[in-house]
């Protein structure tokens, strides 16, 4: 980002601010259409981009060079025009008005790819420049990939003067819920969230063995619940964690791991889940509680991993809890739970997503204000401080949105490219084909596609490209919609943690001055039992909470103990180190318990408990567990 001073900076605050009223007005006062709220949202967004980002990093970083300037004018004026031609988008979607349709069509392609590479880098401009090349010279593909040529019209006319285009469901998603939630969590996390929750995980494990590394676990699945972003979750709270990991005891890959995995977990976490739930609710239209409601055990099977690794690893290294147990007072409680109360109590109503996120953000601000006025009993202090928080939300959120916007406008080009050249189809006919002799080969190559598109993706990103190519494959194959989605979102999450590109464990090992590598292969050894459960919830939907109660326990009950299984292999230690030979016959007991099958799991259970007994009754320590 550009630290700009004097106009520029005048300019890109008056730019935020206005964002923010745009976005509040049309979601609590009046909406308008959806091309033109997504085009002026666009506008906003392409501008801020431009103005606010380098064209290279490291270059022009206390500037605005003239190009930029060029290139953000360009992108208004593109998107800007299309509210002038609305009802010819609507009526004659296939009818150019003029040659300026043609010129705004194409310069408004190329700056949204621009756009989104300085926001994620060249995943979605070389995907949207390789999906034009196979749009354009179709029939030059061999066997099923040949389709008839589309012309330069059809191309452009499809992305620029149709609903289903760029200013299709991607951008509308960004335009409305993901807007609106940005702003959320931005007050919240303006108001003091980060440093609550990290109190409440002192408060709740601080004082238990390893205790930091649990703090960790705590705080950053908390702060996950309003951040949505892994690598955003890893700053907020890591700067305070991993240090506080690193004094306790934890070596300096395992301080990074622990809070790479927990920030990853965050975005899994009910009932809020991040910005990629919301994208799901709309995708397969079932009801985003009912997502959040199937989302509880996976999610508590991924902490369970997280707190058992961290416990036994904690024995291992004889690291202990902290003496510290801070106050948190109750207006600290009220300004953080309070608006996520009356956000929840908005989707249980019936209400959608951005209601929800405006009312609870009018909350969090009233919430904020009183407890100050409260506290300091003063009201002009209140009316300044409150104006700053609001301000700094403009600011905060607008980055958001705009990094949200970048991602999602980008792979709006891919989708609709997808869609007109039939590639998604294709796609799904091979997996299908592959699948049709083995359900488990099907979903082994659909993890891998996954993790590798999601590859330097934010969790948005990757499971937008993969729900577009691999659920519809998998719900092709017989997999219900809910579960083929969230083993799409599990991946894209777990693409945060896989090297070669692991951007989460690369934030971390950042902060805590390790090895990248060490720390991405022991975060992918701790979270290995959550590499397995989006597997089991494709087998046995009890573990969704579809079934009667007698299966979803038995399906929770050897969930559990296979993650913990797993968890005693990966780190090696029980009551006293165990050996190799050992390790791998707890592996395939905690495999086994996760496997949906009756008979596989008392194979597992009998296997496991076998293994644990014999290596409590060779171990030499007895001091722990």
């Amino acid at each position: 980002m550009r630290e700009l001073g004097g106009f520029w900076k005048k300019f890109v605050t008056i730019l935020s601010v206005a964002l923010i009223i745009f976005q509040l007005y049309t979601t609590g006062v009046r909406a308008f259409s959806d091309i033109i709220q997504r085009s002026i949202h666009l506008a906003f967004v392409l501008t801020l981009v431009f103005i606010m980002k380098p064209m290279r990093k490291g270059k022009c970083l206390d500037r605005v060079p003239w190009y930029d300037v060029v290139f953000a004018v360009l992108a208004a004026l593109s998107c800007l025009y299309v509210t002038t031609i609305y009802d010819v988008i609507v009526y004659k979607p296939l009818m150019w008005v003029s040659a300026l349709d043609r010129v705004f069509a194409v310069v408004i392609v190329v700056l949204i790819l621009e756009a989104s590479r300085r926001s994620v880098g060249w995943t979605f401009p070389v995907l949207g420049i390789l999906f034009l090349i196979y749009a354009y010279f179709g029939e030059a593909f061999p066997g099923v990939w040949r389709h008839q040529d589309f012309s330069f019209n059809k191309i452009f006319q499809t992305l620029y003067h149709n609903g289903t285009g760029i200013w299709g469901t991607m951008l509308g998603l960004s335009a409305g819920m993901l807007a609106m939630f940005s702003i959320f969590s931005a007050i919240l996390s303006g108001t003091g969230g980060a440093e609550t929750f990290i109190k409440m995980g002192k408060r709740i494990a601080g004082r238990s063995v390893g205790g930091s590394g649990k703090i960790a676990v705590i705080a950053s699945s908390l702060f996950g619940l309003i951040s949505g972003s892994a690598m955003g979750n890893v700053v907020a709270t890591g700067v305070f964690t991993i240090p506080s990991m690193k004094r306790a005891g934890y070596s300096n890959e395992w301080a990074a791991t622990i809070e790479a995995v927990a920030s990853t977990g965050g975005q899994i976490l009910p009932p809020i889940m991040g910005a990629a739930a919301f994208i799901m609710a709309q995708l397969i239209g079932e009801n985003y509680l009912s997502i959040a409601k199937a989302a509880i055990i996976p999610a508590c099977l991924f902490y369970v991993s997280c707190f058992a690794a961290i416990h036994l690893v904690s024995c291992r290294d004889n690291i202990r809890g902290e003496d510290e147990k801070p106050k948190i007072r109750v207006s600290e409680y009220i300004v953080i739970l309070i608006p996520l109360v009356v956000f929840l109590a908005f989707l249980l109503m019936g209400y959608t997503v951005n209601m929800g996120a405006f009312w609870a953000t009018i909350l969090a601000v009233l919430t904020y204000a009183i407890c100050y006025a409260v506290t300091t009993k003063s009201a002009k202090e209140t009316v300044l401080d409150t104006g700053k928080i609001c301000f700094n939300t403009c600011i905060k959120g607008t980055g958001s949105i705009v990094e949200m916007c970048g991602i999602l406008a980008g792979s709006q080009i891919t989708i609709a490219l997808i869609s007109l050249t039939g590639f998604a189809t294709k796609l799904s006919g091979l997996i299908v084909s592959l699948g049709e002799n083995s359900v488990f080969l099907c979903l082994l190559c659909s993890m891998i596609v996954c993790i590798v598109l999601g590859m330097g993706l934010p969790t948005t990103a990757a499971y937008v490209l993969g729900a577009s190519v691999l659920a519809p494959a998998l719900i092709t194959l017989g997999i219900p919609a809910m579960p083929a989605h969230l083993f799409v979102m599990y991946y894209a999450c777990l693409s945060a943690l896989t090297p070669p590109v692991c951007v989460a464990v690369f934030m971390a090992s950042g902060l805590a001055k390790s090895n990248w590598f060490k720390t991405a292969c022991i975060a992918c050894m701790i979270a290995l039992p959550v590499f397995v459960i989006p597997f089991t919830f494709c087998y046995n939907p009890a573990l969704l909470l579809k079934g009667s109660v007698m299966e979803v326990s038995v399906a929770v009950v050897t969930a559990i103990a296979g993650v913990v299984l797993i968890d005693i292999c990966t780190v090696g230690f029980l009551k006293g180190k165990i050996a190799m030979w050992l390790r791998v016959v707890l592996l395939v007991g905690g495999i086994l318990l996760l496997i949906p099958n009756y008979m596989l799991s008392l194979i597992g259970a009998a296997v496991g408990g076998i293994g644990i007994a014999y290596g409590c009754l060779k171990s030499g320590r007895q001091d722990v567990l």
